[in-house]
């Protein structure tokens, strides 16, 4: 189970983003160095759920 706190960071080992205020991800950078790790799937659910821009999933 995965608990994302406001302010915590996320990665699928290529893009890392953030649990914000709006509850909603936001990339912040490339990379792997973030608080909680996932696969390129996981993320990509998400980024569905919590995203408010669709191009954040692409």
């Amino acid at each position: 189970m995965l608990a994302l706190g406001v302010g915590e960071t996320i990665t699928d080992s290529e893009r890392t983003y953030q649990l914000q205020d709006d509850l909603n991800l936001h990339f912040i950078s490339l990379g792997d160095h973030a608080q909680h790790h996932v696969t390129k799937d996981v993320m990509k659910i998400l980024l569905k759920i919590h995203s408010e821009d669709e191009n954040e999933t692409n």
